[in-house]
């Protein structure tokens, strides 16, 4: 193999490892794998199949329900009545309640694949997804889905780090009780390769935890009341009327909780208590699991989402981090408020660029930055949009591509 991309400030021994793995992931592209189980408990019962030390594809729902739809949009803080309110939804040209596009984080993902874990003391974060939606999703739906490993690209740091980046992604394509192919999500993670937890450490940047003023406080519990009076909803926007580089109003959600990432994960169906995590965690604690220093007892590493303990025992200076789906989800609302009704949100691509931490505010803002008609006779509309927070950083951006009624042509392009 090639040292050309090896790093000064870790050891030769380690570098050849890196490639290594890096190889072995890269031998599994194409690869698909589906869920053997829903939920979090395998089912034993089901034809046997191959799993690598660090499998993880799951199936956390398979129904849609108006209250899981309830309570994925409780986690995102949507009011829309779109996806709650009979009496409202029976008006839209849907005739009744659908879902938001983002229902299928409930639903399931394609996560570590097959493959074996990086070497060392690394830490594996979201990345980012690119989002392709072709169906509309309304209660009664049921899901069946499975996943793709796409391998892994080493990305080069611009300045001297004591780690080595790479770029994992895997395509989860969901499909209907139909085996229509209702959406495909692109996703990435970026593994952080070191050594030890202390250059793990490194790529992040320490703060003290925001202590906002009251009138700060203020401005963001304004911005929830001028989100629901802001809301397109049933006033057709017209793709005519769009105006390139108007922008978007601005979703407001914070300061980020743990209740905020909880709900998010009680959402989803991510977790699992007792001994139902236990025969989740127990094959991979080395993998995906931190030891509590109060107890001595293995948790999973996913409760970074939930305490400060877990997020420093595993890397993160800062602590406690909330879900990158839930700043995707927030794009989307920002999208859907400002489209309304009648428009259709076809492609979203995201990238994280830093966690989004506990006690920090998001505010989502967006602009138009081109419309245009598609061969096919669809009027689209491209839109930009980011998550920061209360201190102007970024650490969300989004592209998406959105279909909207014409004035001429009044076309959905979406049933």
């Amino acid at each position: 193999m090639s040292k050309e991309n090896w790093n000064k400030l870790l050891s030769d021994e380690f570098n050849q490892e890196i490639d290594e793995w890096a190889a072995s992931r890269n031998a599994l592209i194409g690869d698909t794998a589906f869920p053997d189980g829903v939920g979090n408990l395998p089912n034993p019962w089901g034809p046997p199949r191959e799993k690598g030390t660090n499998s993880h594809y799951a199936l956390f729902n398979e129904l849609v329900t108006k209250d899981l739809i309830r309570h994925y949009c409780d986690a995102i803080g949507d009011k829309n009545p779109l996806y709650r309110w009979d009496e409202y939804a029976r008006n839209t040209r849907y005739g009744g309640i659908i879902a938001p596009n983002g229902i299928l984080y409930c639903i399931g993902e394609a996560g570590a694949g097959m493959g074996k874990v990086a070497p060392g003391f690394g830490r594996s974060l979201a990345g980012g997804s690119t989002w392709t939606w072709y169906k509309v999703i309304r209660p009664g739906d049921t899901f069946h889905v499975m996943g793709t490993d796409m391998g892994v690209t080493e990305k080069r740091s611009h300045r001297q780090v004591p780690y080595r980046l790479f770029i994992s992604m895997y395509r989860t394509t969901y499909l209907n009780q139909r085996d229509e192919i209702v959406a495909t999500r692109d996703r990435t993670r970026v593994n952080i390769v070191a050594e030890s937890r202390q250059k793990t450490e490194s790529a992040f940047k320490y703060r003290e935890r925001y202590r906002y003023t009251q009138e700060e406080l203020d401005r963001i519990h304004q911005g929830y009341y001028d989100e629901d009076l802001n809301r397109r909803g049933a006033e057709t926007r017209f793709w005519e009327d769009v105006v390139e580089g108007e922008e978007i109003f601005p979703v407001v959600a914070g300061p980020l909780t743990v209740l905020d990432s909880h709900c998010m994960m009680g959402a989803m169906g991510q977790q699992s208590a007792f001994g139902i995590n236990w025969d989740m965690l127990r094959d991979h604690i080395a993998d995906h699991g931190w030891i509590d220093p109060e107890t001595n007892a293995p948790r999973w590493r996913a409760e970074g989402h939930l305490t400060d303990a877990c997020g420093r025992a595993t890397g993160l200076k800062m602590g406690g981090y909330g879900y990158h789906g839930q700043s995707e989800a927030l794009m989307q609302k920002a999208i859907q408020n400002w489209m309304g009704d009648d428009g259709w949100l076809m492609v979203q691509s995201c990238k994280t660029r830093r966690p989004n931490w506990h006690g920090d505010t998001t505010w989502v803002k967006g602009k138009v930055t081109k419309k245009y008609t598609s061969e096919d006779g669809q009027f689209l509309v491209e839109l930009e949009l980011h998550c920061e927070n209360q201190l102007g950083e970024v650490h969300q951006e989004s592209t998406a591509t959105v279909i909207l009624p014409s004035r001429t042509r009044f076309l959905y392009g979406i049933k």
